[in-house]
C-alpha cells in the first residue's frame, strides 16, 4: 500500500495539469481510508478525516497548514497552479508517510521540495462564513483549524464567551469535542480573536426544519426530543388526513387563480392518499367535508389578500432548500421567487387564537410554527443574503378566517438562535450516541427529563403527559436481552444515519453532504450529477395540476460519464447561471422523481406543479440526488415497534421461543417433485420458515409461486366450511426490481394483486395494479376498503411497507413472504414482522427467502464498527449488525439442530455443470447444487460453428470457463477504476461471440458484461462503439451489485483492478463458513452464467487473494487459461 501511494504522488508530478487535482484527491481519499479503516471514528468529510489523522500522528503545525491547503487545491474544479503542484505533493507525501508509518522513498524525495514554502501573512478573507475544526478549548476560547479558506496561521482563536449580550454560547462548553466541525457565521475580529454571532455544530449533518420545529413543545425543547419523536409510531388520524388535504387545496388554489373547483381537490387528494383515508381510525366523512370546505373558503380569501400586495405570477409552491451554513434543510409551503414573501400554512388548531390570549412572544402564533417559519427565513438570509427589510414572513392558519388566518411575524433573532441551539445540541447528542452507545442515553428518556419547563398544570397532565408516558414507559420495561438488542441496534442505526449524512470514505457509498463536499469532477466520475441541462418542454400531467412534467435536453456529459440514476429516483432539479458552477446551496430546488432517462433527454416529474411555467427557468439546470431521512427514521420506528410487540413474537425473533410446526397439515395438491417437500415444510411451519435459494433454483418463479398458491388454496377450503374470512398474503422484497419480478410471476399466473408504491419506481407493465390506478374517479371510501379487503395479495418493497404500516389497521395477513431477505438489515424488517393491530399480530407467519452467500445488505460503517461484542447478543447469533435477520435465524436453526423451519433449494437450472463445479466447491459445499438438468445443462459442446480465426476462437469453442490475463496499462490521466487493456479484451471477445452466434445472438439474453466499477462500463461502451455493431451496443454492462438476480448465456467479467489496495474493495463482502472464505461478490459474478464464463484480470494483483488464485489455478487445470504465445 505504501509503495502504491508514494508512486501515485510521483505520478501527479508528471501527469497532465488537468488530471493532477483528481489524482491528488483520490490519493488523499485512499490514504484517509487506510488510516481510519480499523478505527471506530471513520466518519466525517475529508477535511475532518485529514485533521483527525494529522492529530493522531503528531504532524508538525506548519505541515498541517500545507496539508489542508493541498486538500483544498485537490477539491478545486480548476487545475492546480504549476507553482503549487510540487509543494502540494510534498504535503501529501508527508501525510502519507505519517499514515503508513514509512519514510518518504528516495525515488520521490528528489522530486519534491526539501522544505515547505515560506508563507506570507495571509489573513482570512471571509469573516461572514468560516468553516473550521475544533482542536482544543477552555471556558472562554476555542482553538480551531480553518478548512474553507487559506490562512498562514495554523490555529484561529474563537472567543465564545465575550459576546454581545443577546448571544449566549456557554452551552457549547459541554458539547465541544476534539475534531468537531463548526461554522462560524457573521464574525467580527477583536484583539486577534474571532467573535461569531452564530456557531453551527457539525453543519454537514442536515436536520429537517419541520423536525426541529416539532421538538419545540410547551413543556420544553430538550435535545432528546429529537430521538423520542423518531421513536413514536407515525399515526394516521383525522388531523393528519385534513392537513394533507389542506396542503393540496392551497396548491390548487394558487394554480387556479380563476375557476378553482374544490371537487377536483377532493378527487385528486382522495386518489393520491387513498390508503390514508382508508386506514384512518377516527375518520368522519361528513365532519371532514364540512371542515375541508370551511378551510378552502378561508384559504381563497387569504390568498386573494396576499396577492393584493405581492406578485402572484412569482408565487412558487413547496420549493426545497439546503443550507449547509446553518446545517438545516426544508421545504417552504409558499413563497415568491423575488424572496419578498414567505408563507407557512397550518390546518390545525391554534389555542391562542381560540382563547384570544397572547403567547410569551406577545403574539398569537404557536411557537413551533414560528420556529419553523424563522428557520426558513434563516435559509434565505444565509443562502441568498436576504435583507430583513425586504422579507415578509407570514403564518397562514387556514382553520380561521382573516384577520386571524394570516399572521405577519417579525424575524426574531433570539428565537432563531434558540432554534439553532436546539439543533446543535440534538446533533451533538447524535454524534455522542454514535460514539458511546444508545444504552448510555436510554435511562434519560423519561417525561421528567424532557419537561424542562417543569409544567404540571392540568393541560400538561391531561393531554401531553399521557402520550409521552405511553411512548417512553416500554423502554424501561425491557428484559436484559431485549434491552441489549434494542440499544445495540439503535446505536447501529443512529451511526448508519450519521454516516449517511456526513460521509465516511468519499466515493464509497453516498452521503447527503456529497452535494457540497464532493468536487464536481468526482461527482461526474461517480455519475452523481447531470449538468448543462436545458428545458425543452413543460407540461401538466393532468388538466388540474400545475406544470409538473419537465423534459430536459442532456448535452454531452464527458467521455466517461455514466449516470448513477434510475427511473423513480428522488432528485433535486435546480437552475444555475452560465458562468457559475452548479451548487444546491445557492439555488431554489425543485424536488421530484425521474420519470424517464435517455442518453439525450430526461423527464422529471415534480412533486409540486407550478402555476406559472416561467418560474422553472434558468441558463442551465442540474440534477442531483435528493437525500431523505425516511430510511433511518423508519428503522428506528421499526425497532420501537419490535420492543412494543406481543411478547411471544419478541421471544421468537430473539431465539427465546422454539418455533411451532403442525405436522398434520398436508399439501392441497402436488406442484413439482423438486419443490413439494419444501412447500409442505413451509406450510407446516406456524411461525417462520427460512428458504435458502441459491442461484438459478427458481425461488421466485417456482417456490414463491407455489407458496402463494398453496396459501390461497388452503384458505379457500377453510372458507367453504366454517371460516368466512379470506386469507391475505403480503409479498415483499428489498428492491423495486425484485418486486417487479414478483409482479411478473403473479401476472403470468393470473393472480390478482395490489401494489403499494410510487408509479415511477414501478415497471409500467405492472402500474395498473398500483392502488391509485385500481381506484376509479368515482370511488368511495367503502369501495376502497372493499377493494383492499377483497384483494388477497398485496405487493410492496419493505421500505414502502414501513412507510405505509397503517395498512395493518384494516388488513390482517395470514402469510408474509419476504424475497431478497438476505439483503435486508434487521432494523428494516423486524418491525414489520412484529406489528400488531389492537392485540392481534398483523402477520401470522412469515417465510424469508434469500441466499446469504450472495450480496448482503449495504452498510456504510466499517466491519469494526458493526461487530457485536455483547455476549448476551452473541448467544442469539447476532455477531454483526450488518447481517440480515435471515442469516441470524439460519444460524439459530442450525445451532439448535432443527430442520423443520429451514429448507434449501438444490436443483439449479441455470449453470452448466462445468461452471457450477467451482461455485459448488468453494461456495456451496454444504448445499451441493445439482443440475435440473435443462437442455443447455446437458450440452457437450458450445454452439459456435463459425470457422476459428485463431487460437482465441479455439479456446472459446473448447472451454466453458476461461481466464485471460491482462497486461498492466495504468495511465496517469485515466482513473484507476478504468482498465483500457481489459476493455479492449472484452470488446474483442464480444466481437468474436457475436460472429459465432450469428442470427442466434440476442442482446438481452446471449451475453452480459460484469465489472466492479461504473467507470469501466463507460470505457467498454466506448470500445464497443468503434466496432459499429448495433446489437452489441444493446447488451447489459453493469456492476456485480446491479447484476444480482439476472442471468445471461455467456458472462464476461473484467476484474479491472491493477493495485493491491483495490483488492479490499473487490473482496469486501467475504465471510467465513466452516473456516472457508465465501466471496459473495465473486459468487454472484460466476453464478450469472448459463453456458460460459470468461474472466479477464491482472494476474499478479489477483493472485494476492486466496480465492482468486484458486480460481485461476482451477481454470488453468481445466485447460481454460489463455497463454499468449511468445
Amino acid at each position: 500500500m505504501a509503495h502504491e501511494l508514494f508512486s501515485r504522488i510521483a505520478d501527479i508530478l508528471s501527469a497532465p495539469s488537468e488530471a493532477q487535482a483528481l489524482i491528488m484527491h483520490e490519493t488523499l481519499v485512499i490514504a484517509c481510508h487506510e488510516g481510519l479503516k480499523n478505527t471506530r471514528h471513520g466518519f466525517g468529510n475529508l477535511s475532518s478525516q485529514v485533521e483527525s489523522l494529522c492529530r493522531q500522528y503528531n504532524i508538525a503545525p506548519q505541515d498541517i497548514v500545507a496539508i489542508q491547503k493541498m486538500r483544498r487545491h485537490s477539491n478545486s474544479n480548476a487545475p492546480i497552479l504549476p507553482e503549487d503542484v510540487a509543494y502540494d505533493c510534498r504535503a501529501l507525501a508527508i501525510f502519507v508517510s505519517a499514515v503508513v508509518q514509512e519514510a518518504i522513498p528516495s525515488f520521490l524525495v528528489g522530486k519534491i521540495p526539501a522544505h515547505g514554502r515560506i508563507t506570507e501573512n495571509i489573513q482570512i478573507a471571509n469573516y461572514r462564513y468560516i468553516r473550521c475544526i475544533v482542536r482544543e478549548w477552555n471556558d472562554s476560547i476555542i482553538q480551531v483549524v480553518v478548512t474553507n479558506q487559506d490562512s498562514s496561521e495554523e490555529l484561529l482563536t474563537v472567543d465564545y464567551m465575550d459576546t454581545p449580550e443577546y448571544v449566549d454560547f456557554s452551552y457549547l462548553r459541554t458539547l465541544l469535542r476534539e475534531g468537531m466541525q463548526l461554522n462560524l457565521l457573521d464574525c467580527t475580529v477583536t484583539r486577534k480573536k474571532v467573535v461569531p454571532r452564530l456557531i453551527v455544530v457539525e453543519p454537514d449533518y442536515l436536520i429537517d426544519i419541520s423536525t426541529i420545529a416539532n421538538c419545540f413543545e410547551s413543556y420544553g425543547h430538550h435535545p432528546l426530543l429529537f430521538i423520542v419523536n423518531r421513536l413514536s409510531p407515525r399515526t394516521t388520524n383525522k388531523h393528519f388526513v385534513l392537513g394533507n388535504f389542506a396542503g393540496s387545496a392551497l396548491d390548487d388554489i394558487i394554480n387556479h387563480s380563476t375557476g378553482y373547483d374544490i371537487k377536483e381537490t377532493f378527487r385528486s387528494n382522495f386518489r393520491e392518499k387513498a390508503l390514508d383515508f382508508a386506514t384512518c381510525p377516527d375518520f368522519d366523512a361528513v365532519a371532514f367535508k364540512l371542515e375541508a370546505e370551511r378551510q378552502v373558503e378561508n384559504m381563497k380569501e387569504i390568498v386573494d389578500d396576499i396577492f393584493r400586495t405581492f406578485d402572484r405570477e412569482k408565487a412558487i409552491l413547496e420549493p426545497s432548500f439546503v443550507c449547509e451554513r446553518l446545517g438545516i434543510q426544508g421545504r417552504v409551503d409558499l413563497m415568491t421567487t423575488d424572496l419578498k414573501l414567505l408563507v407557512e400554512q397550518k390546518s390545525g388548531k391554534n389555542i391562542f387564537i381560540e382563547r384570544k390570549f397572547k403567547n410569551a412572544h406577545g403574539s398569537i402564533h404557536m411557537e413551533k410554527h414560528y420556529v419553523q417559519l424563522l428557520l426558513y427565513y434563516g435559509i434565505l438570509q444565509y443562502n441568498f443574503q436576504l435583507s430583513p427589510k425586504n422579507a415578509h414572513i407570514q403564518l397562514m392558519y387556514s382553520k380561521y378566517p382573516l384577520p386571524d388566518g394570516l399572521l405577519e411575524v417579525e424575524p426574531l433573532q433570539t428565537l432563531i438562535r434558540e432554534a439553532i441551539r436546539f439543533r446543535n445540541q440534538a446533533v451533538a447528542t447524535e454524534f455522542w450516541m454514535a460514539e458511546n452507545g444508545f444504552q448510555r442515553v436510554l435511562p434519560l428518556l423519561t417525561p421528567q427529563t424532557l419537561n424542562t419547563e417543569k409544567q404540571h398544570d392540568n393541560f400538561y397532565n391531561t393531554y401531553l403527559l399521557p402520550p409521552l408516558t405511553s411512548t417512553l414507559l416500554p423502554l424501561h420495561q425491557l428484559n436484559d436481552l431485549e434491552r441489549a438488542y434494542f440499544t445495540r441496534m439503535m446505536t447501529f442505526v443512529i451511526k448508519e444515519q450519521l454516516v449517511g449524512k456526513v460521509g465516511a470514505q468519499e466515493g464509497v457509498g453516498n452521503s447527503s453532504s456529497d452535494l457540497w463536499n464532493m468536487p464536481l469532477p468526482e461527482k461526474k466520475e461517480t455519475g452523481n450529477i447531470y449538468t448543462g441541462l436545458t428545458i425543452t418542454e413543460k407540461e401538466r400531467s393532468n388538466s388540474f395540476n400545475g406544470y409538473d412534467t419537465i423534459t430536459l435536453s442532456v448535452p454531452q456529459q464527458g467521455e466517461d460519464f455514466l449516470p448513477n440514476f434510475r427511473r423513480g429516483d428522488m432528485i433535486y432539479l435546480y437552475a444555475y447561471k452560465k458562468n457559475e458552477m452548479p451548487d444546491v446551496r445557492k439555488s431554489i430546488l425543485f424536488k421530484g422523481s425521474l420519470q424517464e432517462i435517455h442518453s439525450d433527454s430526461i423527464v422529471v416529474h415534480l412533486n409540486d406543479g407550478q402555476q406559472n411555467p416561467d418560474l422553472i427557468s434558468g441558463d442551465y439546470f442540474a440534477i442531483e440526488h435528493a437525500g431523505s431521512d425516511i430510511g433511518g427514521t423508519s428503522a428506528i420506528r421499526s425497532l420501537y415497534t419490535f420492543i412494543t410487540s406481543n411478547e411471544e413474537r419478541r421471544q421468537l425473533l430473539l431465539g427465546q421461543r422454539t418455533p411451532r410446526t403442525d405436522k398434520t397439515l398436508t399439501l392441497s395438491r402436488s406442484y413439482h417433485p423438486d419443490y413439494d417437500e419444501i412447500i409442505l415444510k413451509a406450510k407446516q411451519a406456524q411461525d417462520y420458515f427460512l428458504l435458502i435459494g441459491p442461484p438459478g433454483t427458481g425461488k421466485t418463479s417456482q417456490a414463491l409461486q407455489f407458496l402463494v398458491r398453496e396459501q390461497l388454496a388452503e384458505k379457500s377450503k377453510a372458507q367453504s366450511s366454517k371460516s368466512k374470512a379470506q386469507s391475505s398474503i403480503l409479498l415483499l422484497a428489498y428492491t423495486n426490481r425484485a418486486v417487479d419480478e414478483i409482479c411478473n410471476m403473479l401476472t403470468e399466473n393470473e393472480l390478482d394483486y395490489i401494489r403499494i408504491g410510487n408509479e415511477f419506481s414501478c415497471d409500467p407493465k405492472y402500474s395498473e395494479h398500483l392502488l391509485k390506478e385500481v381506484i376509479d374517479d368515482n370511488a368511495t371510501l367503502n369501495s376502497i376498503k372493499s377493494t383492499l379487503a377483497d384483494t388477497r395479495i398485496v405487493v410492496a418493497t419493505t421500505s414502502t411497507m414501513n412507510s405505509n404500516a397503517a395498512l395493518f389497521n384494516i388488513k390482517h395477513f395470514d402469510l408474509a413472504i419476504i424475497d431478497e431477505a438476505s439483503q435486508i438489515l434487521e432494523p428494516n424488517i423486524i418491525g414489520l414482522l412484529s406489528t400488531r393491530h389492537a392485540e392481534r399480530r398483523a402477520i401470522e407467519r412469515f417465510v424469508l427467502i434469500g441466499d446469504h452467500k450472495q450480496l448482503p445488505a449495504v452498510v456504510q460503517q466499517s466491519d469494526t464498527e458493526v461487530v457485536v461484542e455483547d455476549e448476551t447478543l452473541r448467544n442469539i447469533h447476532l455477531y454483526s449488525c450488518a447481517n440480515s435477520l435471515f442469516e441470524r435465524l439460519i444460524l439459530t436453526e442450525r445451532a439448535a439442530g432443527r430442520t423443520d423451519f429451514i429448507g434449501t433449494l438444490h436443483k439449479q437450472g441455470r449453470m452448466h455443470p462445468a461452471i457450477a463445479d467451482f461455485a459448488n466447491r468453494k461456495f456451496y459445499a454444504k448445499e451441493q447444487l445439482e443440475c435440473v438438468p435443462l437442455a443447455h445443462q446437458t450440452e457437450q459442446a458450445l454452439a459456435y460453428n463459425e470457422a476459428s480465426e485463431d487460437a482465441t476462437d479455439d479456446l472459446l469453442k473448447a472451454h466453458r470457463m476461461i481466464f485471460i490475463p491482462s497486461k498492466p496499462c495504468r495511465q496517469l490521466n485515466i482513473s484507476e477504476k478504468v482498465n483500457t487493456e481489459e476493455a479492449r479484451i472484452i470488446t474483442d471477445l464480444l466481437r468474436r461471440l457475436h460472429r459465432q452466434l450469428g442470427n442466434d445472438f440476442a442482446p438481452q439474453k446471449s451475453v452480459g458484461v460484469i465489472v466492479p466499477y461504473r467507470n469501466q462500463i463507460a470505457m467498454i461502451r466506448k470500445e464497443i462503439e468503434k466496432l459499429g455493431i448495433p446489437e452489441l451496443e444493446e447488451i447489459s454492462i453493469d456492476t456485480v451489485e446491479r447484476y444480482q438476480g439476472s442471468q445471461r448465456d455467456i458472462i464476461l467479467y473484467s476484474f479491472t483492478i491493477q493495485s493491491r489496495y483495490q483488492l479490499d474493495f473487490l473482496t469486501a463482502n467475504t465471510f467465513y463458513e466452516d473456516g472457508q472464505p465465501i466471496d459473495r461478490k465473486l459468487n454472484v459474478a460466476i453464478t450469472r452464467a448459463r453456458k460460459q464464463l470468461i474472466l479477464t484480470g491482472n494476474e499478479p494483483t489477483l493472485r494476492q487473494n486466496q480465492i482468486f488464485a484458486e480460481l485461476i489455478d482451477y481454470i488453468k487445470e481445466k485447460g481454460g487459461y489463455y497463454a499468449e504465445k511468445a
